[in-house]
């Protein structure tokens, strides 16, 4: 049974160690910008190794979550695939670089990634993740990985072009087709993040993006999905992308954003666990069934 609820002084120091936790990266993170209609790849810079100052940040209350020891997190996430586009191969390049159990987590990210490129057939000279070094339609990769939950990350490369509604309606299209295929998979929506301000670009704006974000945690919460906001803790605020988040100017992360990541994820994940230690002994006992631990 994972531990209850313990001291602020325990999470304060598992927070303070995810942030020291970004001196171990080394090296630049070479993502690129959102595919539009004719996609201009823009090379990120070298992360900055400050961290970011959000004064709307999520975690609020974290002597509320329960803390998980490295161990139950390593095993949380290493039964997590994290689905998503340059952003999120920024994560994953991060991840490679920490002991923690960033570590332990799988990927299925591409840059230029999107649902748009999802749902279209497989086809080598369009962009779908890899497994392995060969490329799949995303709902056949996902049980190639084993795991049991997926987080999603994607419409930052749609919203532009469909706009925030139709871009959430294909995105639901999408989620259905992988659980055709992984019925049992648990879904985790992530918000997609801002844009620094100022480097939005047409409808490619903070506006669509706070609208998007709204209609994706509206999606997960009428299906019974999880959804985890990683845009706030990284915003200036005021619904901008933070500027010592920003690695290139435009969209692309930091490592000091990753590092607020990882901490954000240590906060979901014991909340996560919380809920379901605290279902599962109502569901046992509607049924008059015993549990244990």
């Amino acid at each position: 049974m994972f531990r209850k609820l313990i001291q602020k002084r325990t999470f304060l120091c598992i927070t303070i160690a995810a942030m020291l936790a970004l001196g171990n990266f080394a090296g630049s993170i070479q993502v690129y910008a959102a595919e539009f209609e004719s996609p201009t790849d823009f090379p990120c810079e070298p992360p900055a190794d400050l961290p970011c100052e959000s004064s709307d940040s999520t975690l609020t209350n974290p002597s509320e979550t329960p803390a998980l020891t490295d161990e139950e997190l390593r095993f949380y996430f290493g039964n997590s695939v994290f689905i998503g586009d340059s952003i999120m191969a920024g994560f994953r390049n991060y991840s490679a670089n920490q002991e923690t159990y960033v570590q332990n987590i799988q990927f299925l990210a591409e840059v230029s990634y999107g649902v748009r490129n999802a749902l279209k057939p497989l086809d080598k000279s369009r962009t779908h993740p890899k497994y392995n070094g060969e490329k799949y339609l995303v709902w056949d990769a996902v049980p190639l990985t084993g795991c049991q939950r997926a987080f999603i990350m994607l419409g930052i490369n749609d919203i532009g072009i469909w706009g925030p509604e139709k871009t959430r309606d294909k995105y639901k299209e999408l989620i259905d087709k992988i659980l055709e295929v992984s019925p049992e998979l648990e879904i985790h929506i992530i918000s997609i993040t801002y844009t620094l301000e100022g480097a939005e670009k047409d409808a490619l704006n903070n506006t669509n993006i706070a609208t998007y974000n709204t209609l994706l945690q509206e999606m997960a919460e009428e299906n019974g999905w999880g959804y985890l906001d990683l845009c706030t803790v990284i915003s200036d605020g005021n619904g901008n992308l933070a500027e010592d988040c920003c690695s290139d100017g435009f969209v692309h992360l930091t490592s000091a954003a990753y590092a607020l990541w990882e901490t954000e994820l240590i906060h979901y994940a014991g909340s996560a666990l919380s809920a379901k230690e605290a279902e599962t002994p109502a569901a046992d006992a509607a049924v008059g069934t015993d549990i244990s631990y």
